[in-house]
């Protein structure tokens, strides 16, 4: 990691950030959208092309990375929990359209002519998603769940188990172990 290609502490402070902890990186070519909305713990990091767009609150725990080109499209809240990253190329929404074809559809009709669905998105700690993969509205993956590339996520995901596919199904479960060495870390 070049530390130039990252902000500084007093350019990270000038974002105006709602809270920042300590060991917080975030890439000079990421695009942040009302920051006053976000929170990043301690030991965050934020790769190039990231975009966030925080309408609702962003709320990233400690130790978490967001890979290159991630996009949190955040109109309902999105809380990613300690020691969980999102991979490369990985889109998050909050908010979806009704493509039924009894409404219209994007963002400059007017809302009393679309049925759009806004929800929350939660991974809880110890959640890792694999590359390129999209998370709907209302996804909630639970302490531990790890989520292959390429996968489309949507509803509630049990703890401690691999998914993978379109929609995500459980593959296998997941070890636990990586719990021993984050009690390590403290």
């Amino acid at each position: 990691m070049d530390a130039k290609e990252y902000l500084t502490l007093e350019e990270l402070d000038q974002l105006g950030l709602r809270e920042r902890g300590k060991h917080v990186y975030v890439h000079r070519s990421a695009a942040i959208f009302r920051p006053a909305n976000i929170r990043l713990g301690d030991c965050v990091r934020i790769d190039a092309h990231c975009i966030l767009s925080a309408r609702a609150v962003i709320s990233l725990g400690s130790h978490v990375h967001i890979g290159s080109s991630v996009n949190i499209n955040a109109v309902a809240p999105v809380e990613i929990g300690d020691f969980s990253g999102i991979s490369s190329g990985t889109k998050v929404f909050t908010a979806d359209d009704d493509y039924g074809g009894d409404y219209l559809t994007g963002p400059t009709v007017p809302v009393d002519f679309s049925n759009i669905t806004t929800e929350a998105v939660t991974l809880m700690r110890h959640c890792i998603v694999g590359a390129n993969s999209v998370i709907l509205p209302g996804a909630v993956l639970e302490d531990g769940v790890a989520v292959g590339a390429l996968s489309l996520v949507k509803g509630r995901l049990a703890e401690w188990t691999v998914f993978g596919g379109v929609p995500a199904k459980p593959l296998r479960p997941r070890s636990r172990e990586l719990l021993k060495q984050a009690d390590r870390l403290g």
